[in-house]
């Protein structure tokens, strides 16, 4: 027998050890396995130990983080816990290496308090936004909202990186801003042919209404302006730079804030008092429509006298209370479309532009009116005469949102 020469004492010792070693063995797959949970939990927790994370994004303390919310100057600052949600951590010497350590000739875009540049980032082409130290509310603002709201028509966030500065990493939209190509700055592209302009103030509108309508809670942009509306290689537009956004917890609500912006885009509402509701946006979006009609800027400075300048809204509304105001707007379209344009089309984007500038910021389309307003425009502007607008009780009703 195999048993012969053990006492019945060395067996049930001998069993009780094997007993021991294979509860022991269980215990150590245990901890094991609880340790490696524990460690998926800590880096879905913690978004700022170097790795790739994806958090559900926080809504509660927005406010309080992108206007309060502060770092600790150094190589790895303290910044407020922010739950990120599909964004990518990027270590410092992987941005740097992507730029040529961010040289010279990688650079893309300069801001006020922030240089962008090109770079190659796991395969894919994008925009590195390096952000002064200062800069920490509007970091906050737009990682928070980016990673929170995805649209077709809103830019695309990679990622981040908080190493010794901080950046942003964005899709790269590689055919500029509406600002250049209104005004000649892209080398080598033709004029943008008006229905091009048309699509682009739809994307745009789109993008906007996004955030208008479709948040909980809503966003408002604050600096819509040319220069943030981007256009890739199939001349479709994306809204960008969401760093001065705010969000309003109540629906159709408004609040008072500091004055952000650009001038020559804000609402007299928001420039007199610092009250802020979308309808600010809708206000700078009016203007934009009057830049895609003449390519001129939101303020137009006198060559003469160099102190002297003009609203582009008053510029308008000038021709547009003349006794034949066609033939004023004719006078202020883009030279470079020459006679290739519509101009009925170009007429009811003009009325549809001083709707958007009113005053009082209840007479103002809401975004979705003005989606559908430049939905028709695009498809069937010759049937569609805006014209009629304060004569048509419907129409007005459209484009006013009521």
């Amino acid at each position: 027998m195999l048993l012969t020469g053990f006492s019945g004492g060395a067996i049930t010792g001998i069993s009780v050890a094997a007993v021991l070693v294979v509860a022991l063995l269980a215990v150590c797959v245990y901890i094991t396995f609880y340790r490696g949970r524990k460690t998926e939990e800590n880096l879905n927790l913690e978004p700022y130990k170097h790795s790739s994370n994806k958090h559900v994004p926080g809504q509660a303390n927005f406010e309080n983080s992108s206007e309060g919310g502060s770092l600790n100057k150094g190589s790895s600052p303290e910044v407020p816990r922010i739950a990120v949600d599909k964004s990518i951590e990027f270590s410092y010497d992987e941005l740097a290496n992507a730029s040529d350590n961010f040289s010279t000739a990688y650079k893309i875009g300069q801001g006020g308090f922030a240089s962008v540049y090109y770079g190659e980032l796991r395969g894919e082409k994008a925009a590195i936004k390096k952000m002064d130290m200062q800069a920490t509310k509007e970091f906050l603002a737009e990682l928070k909202v980016l990673t929170h709201v995805h649209h077709l028509n809103l830019v695309r966030l990679i990622g981040y990186c908080i190493e010794g500065s901080l950046f942003l990493v964005y899709e790269y939209i590689e055919n500029g801003n509406l600002s250049q190509h209104l005004r000649g700055f892209v080398p080598g592209k033709v004029p943008l042919p008006w229905s091009t302009r048309v699509k682009i103030a739809l994307d745009a509108a789109r993008g906007l209404e996004y955030i208008h309508e479709h948040t909980v809670p809503v966003y408002i942009h604050r600096d819509i302006k040319t220069a943030n509306i981007l256009i890739d290689k199939n001349f479709r537009a994306k809204v960008a730079d969401f760093g001065l956004t705010k969000l309003i917890e109540t629906e159709g609500g408004s609040m008072n804030t500091r004055l952000v912006g650009t001038f020559g885009y804000m609402a007299p509402e928001y420039g007199q008092f610092g009250d802020v509701s979308p309808k600010i946006d809708v206000y700078a979006f009016g203007v934009v429509l009057y830049e895609l009609i003449s390519a001129k800027q939101a303020i137009i400075r006198n060559s003469e006298i160099a102190t002297e300048s003009k609203g582009l809204i008053g510029l308008f509304e000038d021709v547009l209370n003349e006794v034949d105001p066609r033939e004023g707007i004719c006078k202020l379209v883009d030279p470079k479309l020459g006679d290739d344009y519509p101009l009925d089309s170009v007429w009811n984007v003009a009325l549809l532009a001083k709707a958007c500038t009113q005053e009082n910021p209840q007479l103002r389309p809401s975004m979705r009116s003005i989606v559908v307003a430049l939905m028709t425009i695009s498809s069937t502007s010759a049937d569609w005469n805006l014209g009629e607008f304060y004569e048509n009780q419907g129409l007005a009703h459209l484009i006013s949102g009521r």
